[in-house]
């Protein structure tokens, strides 16, 4: 394939027969392995290697996704690790690799003993996935973070651009990862020159400036419109339309505003095709556009651009919701006194100093880590956005903190206040499904 040279075939082979066999099930990879050896005993003419390539690569791909000791050690080449962090994650990154829709790129930059380099880049209109290698000088177990941002012909994207920064062990001078680049109004590639600026944290001072440009052709997304309602437990929703692109599909919804429950998430979306296979909601990165209170919202799903089915089938499951009179929880901050609260929110809260609160909730039965509220709304009307969120487990409840941003505000906000709950594990018994027919 185009990003594979031979060295890097070479390794792949060599790689392939120092990974155990029984962690590459299921039996269709087994088969595949044994076609491949036959094929590299047979012939050793120079088109043998492309066919080897082409094999390898499929089998490469789906080991990943079944094998976590093949993923560790393909995670070991340079370059690798940020596709395999994806596949592992995302399918339709799967399908990004086999239809040659990466696009390789490798720019970099060295500033102060630190190189930062663009590996690669996933383009369509929905965004952008940027890979990025970091060597550097400095042990990266000091490094708390970073800041991305990208620009165009000098100005910055019209996108949401964010990455990610996990704690690394002592003696990592090493690092690989990915930047999303999340286009909710969809990007602009009229030029298709762009720079990705990135600072750390702990070195505010030194920002890479790294120009690079796309020269493969950007894929225009598939747009099916659906326009059908459905109803689960009495509440009706709409879906309006599927925009599938290479990165990510999105589907646009809306909720009915008459409906008796307040809709907090839909921890469980699929799509279906002709053939049951599921593409569901992305697991790392952006989960969607929106508020579920505006008029249309997005959730973003797994992409399947390079195998659109004939039909499918949406399905909505595990919908976290409640009653509507009891989304709210009435404090007063400067009293530090809870004026009502919901029976039915069993939380056990209490408001300190700061406009922080703390509060004891039963251990999530799915194993999430997330806070109850986003936002608290003032007696003018003011909203005020939760900041900082810090969890802390124990044998039979969690305890939760949250802090409200009050440094952008004009005002301190007037009391009594409402919390708003965004999250509560409450669920919809149903299950909301429509078939749709793509043309």
């Amino acid at each position: 394939m185009s990003q594979l040279d031979k060295e890097q075939q070479q390794r792949y082979a060599e790689l392939l027969d120092s990974v155990p066999m029984e962690t590459l099930q299921p039996e269709a990879q087994l088969n595949a392995y044994k076609r491949f050896t036959k094929q590299r005993t047979r012939h050793k003419r120079l088109i043998r290697f492309t066919i080897a390539a082409s094999i390898l690569m499929i089998l490469f791909i789906g080991s990943i996704r079944v094998s976590p000791a093949f993923a560790n050690a393909v995670a070991q080449l340079p370059g690798l690790k940020p596709l395999v962090n994806m596949i592992a994650l995302d399918k339709g990154i799967e399908d990004i690799l086999n239809n040659e829709y990466y696009e390789e790129i490798n720019a970099s930059q060295t500033i102060d003993g630190k190189t930062v380099t663009i590996t690669g880049v996933v383009a369509d209109e929905s965004g952008m996935i940027i890979s990025y290698k970091l060597n550097s000088n400095e042990d990266l177990a000091n490094f708390s973070g970073m800041e991305t941002t990208v620009k165009q012909n000098g100005q910055l994207v019209n996108a949401s651009v964010g990455s990610s920064w996990t704690a690394k062990p002592e003696g990592t001078y090493e690092a690989e990862d990915t930047i999303d680049v999340v286009a909710s109004q969809g990007m602009d590639y009229s030029s298709k020159d762009f720079e990705l600026l990135l600072s750390f944290h702990d070195h505010p001072e030194t920002v890479f400036d790294i120009p690079f440009t796309l020269k493969n052709e950007v894929k225009e997304s598939k747009r099916y419109a659906i326009n059908k309602d459905l109803m689960v437990d009495g509440q009706r929703l709409t879906i309006h339309e599927l925009v599938i692109s290479p990165i990510r599909s999105e589907l646009k919804m809306s909720i009915d505003a008459s409906n008796s429950k307040k809709i907090l998430n839909f921890g469980d979306i699929r799509i279906l095709d002709e053939h049951q296979e599921e593409w569901g909601k992305i697991k790392n990165g952006y989960a969607g556009f929106g508020n579920y209170e505006d008029d249309i919202f997005s959730i973003l799903l797994e992409s399947n651009y390079f195998r659109i089915p004939e039909s499918i089938t949406i399905e909505l499951r595990e919908i976290e919701a409640i009653d509507k009179t009891d989304q709210f929880i009435v404090v007063d901050f400067d009293k530090k006194l809870i004026i009502n609260q919901p029976e039915k929110i069993n939380i056990e809260l209490e408001i300190k100093d700061n406009y922080e609160i703390q509060y004891k909730i039963e251990p999530y039965k799915k194993n999430e880590h997330k806070a109850v509220f986003d936002h608290f709304i003032d007696a003018k009307g003011n909203i005020f956005n939760s900041y900082s969120t810090s969890i802390s487990e124990y044998e039979d409840y969690m305890l939760i903190g949250e802090f409200f941003d009050l440094k952008n505000a004009e005002k301190l906000p007037v009391n009594p206040v409402k919390l708003a709950v965004s999250r509560y594990e409450e669920y919809l018994t149903g299950v909301g499904r429509i078939q749709v027919e793509l043309e």
